[in-house]
C-alpha cells in the first residue's frame, strides 16, 4: 500500500513538473511572438510622407512597395507587393515644381524609416543617388524618387522638380 501511495505521489509530481514546463514553454513562445510583433509594421500600407521646401508643400506619389505588417485578426504576418509604373511614367518631368534646394527642406515620414535615399532621374534613368536633399548638385528639370526602408519593408515616393539655386 505504501508503495502504491509513493508511486501515485511520484506520478503526480512528474505530471506537475511536466505541466509547469509546458506553461513555461508557451509563455516563452508568447513573449517571442510579441517581440516580433512590436518590430513589425502594424499598418497595412507604407506611411505617407510630407515634403516641404521653403514655403512650398510638394506633392509626392507613392510608387512601388514591398510592405510587411502584422494582421492582428489572423495572427499572421502579411506581405503586400505593389508594383507601379516607373517614376518617369508617374510624373511629368516638364511639370516639375520649381524649387530652390538652398531653402529649408523638411522631409517628414508618418513613421520614420530606418533609412532612406534620394534618387535623381533624368527623363529615363537614375543619374545620381543621395542621402539628403542638400547633397543634390543637379540643376534643371528632374524626377526625384525617395526610397524608404523600414526593416524588411520598402516604399518609393515620386515627384518632379525644376531645381533652381
Amino acid at each position: 500500500m505504501n508503495n502504491l501511495i509513493r508511486l501515485g505521489f511520484s506520478l503526480m509530481m512528474l505530471f506537475t513538473f511536466l505541466g509547469c514546463s509546458n506553461v513555461e514553454e508557451e509563455t516563452s513562445k508568447s513573449i517571442s511572438k510579441s517581440n516580433i510583433i512590436t518590430e513589425l509594421n502594424n499598418r497595412e500600407k507604407p506611411p505617407a510622407i510630407n515634403l516641404k521646401i521653403g514655403e512650398n508643400e510638394i506633392k509626392t506619389y507613392r510608387g512601388t512597395y514591398s510592405w510587411s505588417y502584422f494582421d492582428k485578426s489572423s495572427g499572421q504576418v502579411v506581405t503586400v507587393e505593389a508594383d507601379h509604373a516607373p517614376p518617369n511614367e508617374m510624373v511629368n518631368i516638364e511639370q516639375g515644381v520649381r524649387v530652390n534646394l538652398a531653402e529649408t527642406i523638411k522631409l517628414d515620414f508618418e513613421k520614420e524609416p530606418t533609412q532612406y535615399e534620394i534618387r535623381v532621374w533624368d527623363n529615363n534613368n537614375v543619374i545620381a543617388t543621395y542621402n539628403t536633399f542638400e547633397e543634390i548638385k543637379e540643376k534643371g528639370k528632374y524626377i526625384v524618387e525617395i526610397v524608404g526602408t523600414w526593416g524588411g519593408s520598402t516604399a518609393t515616393y515620386v515627384t518632379a522638380f525644376d531645381i533652381q539655386y
